[in-house]
């Protein structure tokens, strides 16, 4: 029987400065702790000067040793550090464990490092006078609510340098640091309370070290012996998610009852995708309970974020369960499988911006009254005809165009029609339909084969089978079409817990601002937004952030939503952003960071270079290569498992929903962003076209977890206006004027 091996949230600090060839000692050596804690090789011992003998250091090599934790019984050890040798035992002297009297979790604490932080956050807090706290109108005695010790405590409602709280909340265990962060962001001590604290039991036994380890608060991450699961318990904070939640994601996940669909938003980072992945294992986890005819669905925005979550979930909750209670699929190939139900056509998908979709509406258009401007036809024909499916002349005559900001008359609205019922008909000529109408059409379908009611059918649609869903989880809301969700309405039955829906309209790249509840989809009162950032460095959050800043946005409920009060919970390096003379200096000095990144222990596959256009990707995966960085593209349908050891090169589209070490954004010069198109466009559609671009670039700069590098040839784009720190900007090397 092994031994068990637990790794201690304060472990990533020591082992993600080690280079590749000391990590792999490491597994190595936790290995045979696992298997023969007794090999004489592994020196095992309580070194002097240590306060609890139970502080144990064991050799990995001849310069490194281990930092661990003894647990009662022999029954394993909690994995805190790996230093030189020396700085091992001085480490280990100073470092303190136990069973926290109100959280209940088991804090591992780096004494002299978090003395050092509070320390020098008093002492600028102390140059600082007249600044009020960060933590203003928090008690110490309030803090001290959330186990934070007393003099801590004291010590950090005086603070008034925001960075330097901060700083202190790195060094606190899980829960003391969340809750720092949340009162930091301006929410209410009690509401605090609740999120982080409400599941805690009332009598923790502080002397009980096994049974701390078990709770969530705790954030522990358990190994199972193999190499691979070590491997990714010890290497990727990313994949942290499979373990360990924040109280209040979990609360999200896991909760049971809601009257109605539930809305989780929060910025790019703060963990909505993880938690809408630990919902769907919840939700079918109950069906199978339930003994359920009935399945999960999960849907997304992009095909390639939905094979991403297949492949999270499945890991999750296993396979065997995934495939009885779980469809994962991106929200226009649902689309598709109800088309082909419901019609039994096999329509060929076109994009708005195909040739042959722009054609018809070129010789649709001719024989109208009016000279309509083809982007408004398609603005008008997707937002106010395809959203709320009207399917008739006369419908379209006396039908709301609320938010279109041009006014159009009676006569007009029969022009446009005869307008668009050509158009219909030269794209079912050609066997074509756009995405929007397929989403449309099968909205439509669905809401006649209603898998939960007894089927009334037109004279346009056949029998069929729909797949019977009980519960939808929903990810990256806000690109959805109104027509996506009149579909999805249809496909789940109105009952408790039927919909969890997660985004940030800060990334919408593909929607526009809606009201879900227009589409029978009623979340006022049932919604919560995520605030702390874990995917994200300090640094690069706020770079994200004055991106974002240029537009206001909705909540999906017709609110404005807020980034107001985010948080990352660790630092990185500042972002680099240079400017070049031309495109094979900035592609120069791009192969020249990455090979500075790899350097620094990051490995290729945990690099991403992003760029605007898809025409950019396949030039710059060649360059790379030939350069000598491996390489390859991430296109519709990319297995990036399947990849192996690369730079992955992909649009900014392509990268939602991903996430990396390192990221790249190249290309960020004013003739490429926004294109050209975009530029052209005229009001509204140009301020709603803007407004994506913008949340273009804050979805690629949120990828990046510790590194971000921009670059541009020529001027620099105007959406990066505010976010480039005039003495960090180089051109060509040399810092401009």
């Amino acid at each position: 029987m092994s031994t068990r091996v637990v790794v201690s949230g304060l472990f990533s600090k020591s082992y993600s400065s080690l280079d590749g060839s000391i990590k792999n000692k490491v597994l190595d050596f936790v290995v045979k702790l696992q298997e023969r804690p007794d090999l004489t090789g592994l020196d095992l011992k309580t070194p002097e000067g240590v306060r609890d003998p139970r502080i144990k250091t064991a050799r990995v090599n001849d310069f490194w040793r281990a930092v661990l934790i003894e647990l009662p019984r022999a029954s394993g050890y909690v994995l805190v550090a790996v230093k030189p040798h020396d700085d091992a035992y001085t480490y280990a002297a100073k470092l303190r464990f136990g069973v926290n009297e109100v959280t209940g979790a088991l804090d591992v604490v780096d004494a002299a490092a978090l003395n050092k932080a509070i320390t020098q956050a008093s002492a600028v807090s102390s140059t600082q006078p007249r600044r009020t706290p960060v933590l203003s109108g928090i008690r110490a005695r309030d803090l001290r609510r959330f186990g934070i010790d007393t003099d801590i405590a004291e010590r950090l409602v005086t603070i008034t340098d925001e960075d330097q709280l901060l700083t202190v909340a790195e060094e606190l265990p899980g829960v003391q640091g969340n809750a720092v962060l949340d009162l930091a962001a301006g929410r209410g001590v009690d509401e605090v309370w609740a999120d982080l604290i409400a599941e805690v039991e009332s009598n923790i036994d502080t002397g009980d070290l096994l049974g701390a380890l078990d709770r969530p608060q705790s954030r522990l991450v358990f190994t199972d012996g193999s190499i691979e699961e070590l491997r990714a318990a010890l290497e990727s904070d990313l994949k942290a998610w499979r373990i360990w939640l924040h109280p209040l994601q979990r609360r999200l996940a896991y909760h049971n009852g809601w009257k109605g669909p539930y809305r989780v938003t929060g910025g790019a980072g703060t963990g909505k995708t993880v938690t809408a992945i630990h919902r769907a294992r919840h939700l079918a986890q109950r069906l199978d309970e339930e003994a359920s005819d009935a399945k999960v669905l999960f849907t997304t925005f992009t095909r390639n974020l939905a094979q991403n979550i297949e492949s999270q979930l499945t890991e999750l909750a296993g396979p065997e369960l995934m495939r009885r209670r779980v469809d994962v699929v991106n929200i226009d190939s649902l689309a598709q499988r109800v088309l082909r139900i419901g019609d039994g056509a096999r329509l060929t998908l076109r994009k708005d911006d195909d040739p042959g979709v722009l054609q018809a509406w070129e010789t649709a258009r001719a024989a109208a009254a009016e000279e309509w401007d083809i982007s408004f036809l398609q603005s008008e024909w997707n937002e106010v005809v395809l959203a709320q499916g009207i399917e008739e002349r006369a419908e379209y005559l006396t039908v709301s165009r609320s938010g279109r900001g041009r006014r159009i008359s009676r006569l007009q609205r029969a022009d446009l029609w005869a307008v668009f019922e050509r158009f219909t008909q030269l794209l079912n000529a050609q066997n074509l339909i756009t995405f929007t109408r397929a989403a449309a059409r099968a909205a439509t379908i669905a809401a006649q084969l209603n898998p939960h009611e007894a089927p009334v059918f037109d004279s346009g649609i056949r029998r069929g089978a729909l797949p019977k869903y009980r519960y939808v989880v929903v990810d990256e809301a806000q690109d959805l079409h109104p027509a996506h969700w009149r579909l999805i309405r249809a496909l789940v039955p109105h009952d408790s817990d039927d919909l969890f829906i997660v985004g940030d309209a800060h990334q919408r790249i593909y929607g526009k601002p809606i009201v879900l509840s227009r589409y029978g989809i009623e979340t006022r009162g049932r919604s919560r937004r995520l605030t702390v950032n874990y995917r994200t460095s300090r640094e690069i959050l706020d770079w994200s952030l004055k991106v974002a800043y240029g537009h206001a946005v909705d909540d999906l409920e017709g609110d404005t939503e807020s980034l107001a009060g985010a948080r990352s919970a660790f630092r990185g390096p500042v972002p680099e952003a240079r400017g070049f003379d031309s495109s094979r200096q900035e592609h120069s000095a791009l192969i020249d960071k990455l090979q500075s990144w790899r350097r620094d222990g990051v490995t290729w596959s945990q690099m991403a270079v992003v760029t605007r256009s898809n025409r950019r990707v396949a030039d710059l995966a060649d360059t790379l290569s030939t350069g000598g960085v491996p390489a390859a593209e991430v296109g519709a349908g990319t297995d990036e498992n399947a990849l192996g050891e690369v730079v992955r090169v992909m649009t900014m589209h392509r990268a939602k929903g991903l996430e990396y070490r390192a990221v790249a954004i190249v290309g960020v010069s004013q003739r490429e962003l926004p294109p050209r198109g975009v530029r052209e466009l005229k009001e509204p559609e140009r301020e709603v076209a803007w407004a994506r671009e913008r949340g273009l670039v804050y979805v690629a700069g949120s990828r990046a977890r510790e590194y971000l590098y921009i670059s541009w040839a020529g001027e620099r784009s105007e959406l990066l206006a505010g976010t480039v720190i005039d003495e960090g900007e180089l051109r060509g090397g040399r810092a401009l004027p």
